[in-house]
Order: C-alpha cells, then structure tokens, then sequence
C-alpha cells in the first residue's frame, strides 16, 4: 500500500490504513489503543499522528516543515504531551522535577527519542506510570490547546499504569474533551484492564519484514548490506532491536555465535568452556539471547542453502556455509530440530537456569543432532 499520509511509517500498511480511513471519514477518535510487539512504529505512529492532526499545511498528512511538526519533532510542543513509564520520581503539581538527577534522567529519555522513537534509554529501577502522573494529564486536559488544533497525550507501555493510575483515568478515556486525542501503546496487551481496552479505538501494529528493516537500516543508518540483512532477520520483526544490533551488539554476538559454529565443525570442548565464561553469574542475558538468535539465523541459512541462495542471511560466510553443510550430513527435519533447541534455550533464560549452563548444554544438544547422536532424523 502506498500510504500518502503517514508517510515516514515503514512496514505497517494495516495499521495506517486503519488510521487513514477513520481520519478522512471524519469518524477518528478521541482514545486509541496502539498495541503490538515492540519496536514496530507505535510510538513513530503515535508522533506522527499527532503531527498530521495539527500540521498548519495539512495536505496529504503533516508537511514536516512547519513550527508545529518542529515542535513536535524536538518534542517541545506545549500540546503534546509524552508520558512513559519512570521510578518513583518527585514531581510538583506543575510537572517539574524536584531533583536534578531525577530531571537529568528524563531529559535523556527523551534526547534519545529524539534520535528514534525506536530506541528507549533504560531506567536503573523499575518503573511505573503513577497515579500523580495521570492526576496531572487530566488537569492539563480541561484547558483548551495553547496553540495546536487538538490536545495530544501519547502514554508509552500503558500497560505500566499501576491500577490506581489506570481507574483514575478511566472516566477521561471514556470521555477525552472535544479538543483532546488521548494514545495508549502497549506490547502487553493482556496486562492492560478490560475497562481500558474498551475505551480505545484499538489499532493492531505487526512484525516488521525482515525486507523492510533491512532496507531501513541502509538507508538510515548506512549500515553494510550484509550486516543490515543479517541485523533484519534476528530482529524477528522489530526495528528496534534491529537498529541496536546493527549499532551496537551485533559484532561480539555474531562473533561468539560464529565462534560456536566453528567448535562445533572442530568438536572442540575447550571454546565452547572457555566462551560460557561470558555468562556466569548470569550476566549478559541480551548477549546470549542474540546468540541464540544468530545461531538459530545459521542454520535456517543451511536449510535454504540448498534450495534457495537468494534468501541467506550470512551472505558473507557463504563458504563456511557450504563447508558447514559438507561436512554435516542434515536433514531439513534435523535443521529444524535445532531451531526448536533454540527456540527452547531461550525461553530457559526466563526462568532460573544458569546461563553459562545453557549456552553449554545448546553445543552439547546441537553436536548430539549434528552427528545425529538421537531421534532427530
């Protein structure tokens, strides 16, 4: 689909179509719900949107060039309001933080999103969104737009209002002012309150494509075509872990997880012990993950080597690819066997195995499935 109103929206036609017709019928809402896995566009959506419905050159959706979008851009707009989930933080009635660290905190939130919506700085504690936040949002709400055509508060993992938040704004969701748009987003739809959910108008956001993503980061990051293809398919849908990898991570865990491949090819005990090293006392959790991920990318690439080159991820390893294969003799059952073994690793790191431990046990399972030491042909 060739959306022209929400234009810099990549990867979620249904979503934005859904948008498009109830804006150009006249029939929008005053609450949505955005909801969907993370890292997908809710919050890009949600900015943009809020652009589109107070742009001073509306044609088409917002022009991107005017003070509004500027203001919403630098997110310095005095009508649009973002609240995302914080620790407990000391705030007055006005919205100002009472400690400077604690203010410091928050504006580096949000310098961050000024780079991408798509990435988020993490709190050192668990956060909330807090009844005295929601308390102010609805004071702010029964004044009319300073200078805007609507009122916007977007609220980011609405899912983290606490229930004394989430009652309390219940009766504003329901009935937002005429001048107001109200934009919950969520990736845990199930944790919000039915009573919530009921009065959203509620947008589903998908899986970004791997085309997609890959695309996006060449073009907006300048990442290396092999590295963004490989950064695309172990995002498993979301352009933010996506952007991360391509950023930051993806050298050490592609390195750790080629590292693996080759013990394997070696039968070599003594890397696999001296790499579980990285995770002891459980540390680098997201490191393993990704891992898993890369390894799991690997021998979907071995499935498809065969049949179909155009579509391997590990372009740039297309000879130890065919080495790998030759020297394994691999059903597509087995293959996909191993996909399975990861798939379940990972869900081990939720719980509370050790994760030297697992990232262990995945080359001992892996080498048993290799040399097809079992039921998995």
């Amino acid at each position: 689909m060739n959306n022209t109103m929400f234009k810099l929206i990549e990867g979620q036609d249904s979503a934005l179509a859904t948008l498009t017709h109830l804006i150009e019928s006249g029939k929008a809402a005053r609450s949505y719900l955005f909801y969907g896995p993370a890292g997908v566009g809710k919050l890009t959506t949600a900015l943009e949107l809020a652009k589109i419905v107070n742009c001073k050159h509306p044609d088409s959706g917002a022009d991107e060039t005017c003070p509004s979008c500027h203001k919403i851009d630098f997110f310095t707009h005095p009508d649009v309001e973002i609240i995302f989930p914080t620790p407990k933080f000391e705030v007055s009635d006005e919205g100002e933080f009472k400690k400077e660290d604690e203010q410091q905190q928050v504006q580096a939130y949000i310098e961050q999103l000024k780079v991408t919506p798509y990435e988020r700085m993490q709190f050192n504690k668990s956060t909330s969104i807090h009844i005295d936040v929601i308390r102010r949002i609805e004071r702010s709400l029964q004044y009319k737009p300073n200078e805007a055509n609507y009122r916007v508060v977007i609220i980011v993992e609405a899912d983290e209002m606490t229930n004394q938040a989430a009652n309390a704004f219940l009766k504003t969701l329901e009935e937002p002012p005429p001048y107001a748009i109200i934009i919950l987003t969520t990736t845990n739809y199930s944790r919000l309150l039915p009573t919530i959910i009921s009065r959203c108008q509620k947008v589903r956001f998908n899986a970004i494509t791997p085309e997609i993503i890959e695309d996006h980061l060449i073009q907006h990051y300048m990442i290396d075509p092999a590295l963004a293809r490989i950064s695309a398919r172990i995002a498993n849908g979301s352009m933010a872990k996506a952007i991360r990898l391509a950023k930051s991570d993806f050298i050490e865990a592609r390195k750790m997880s080629m590292d693996m491949i080759e013990a394997l090819m070696q039968d070599s005990f003594a890397t696999i012990h001296r790499l579980s090293k990285n995770f002891t006392n459980n540390r680098n959790e997201e490191l393993l993950r990704d891992v898993l991920d890369f390894i799991a990318i690997w021998l979907g690439d071995i499935c498809s080597f065969s049949h179909d080159e155009a579509h391997i991820s590990n372009i740039d390893q297309k000879e130890l690819l065919e080495e790998f294969q030759d020297r394994f003799s691999m059903s597509d059952r087995v293959l996909q066997n191993g996909i399975l073994l990861l798939e379940e690793q990972k869900r081990l790191l939720a719980g509370h195995v050790h994760h030297e431990l697992i990232f262990i046990n995945t080359f001992y399972e892996l080498r048993k499935r290799l040399h097809g030491r079992g039921t998995y042909v």
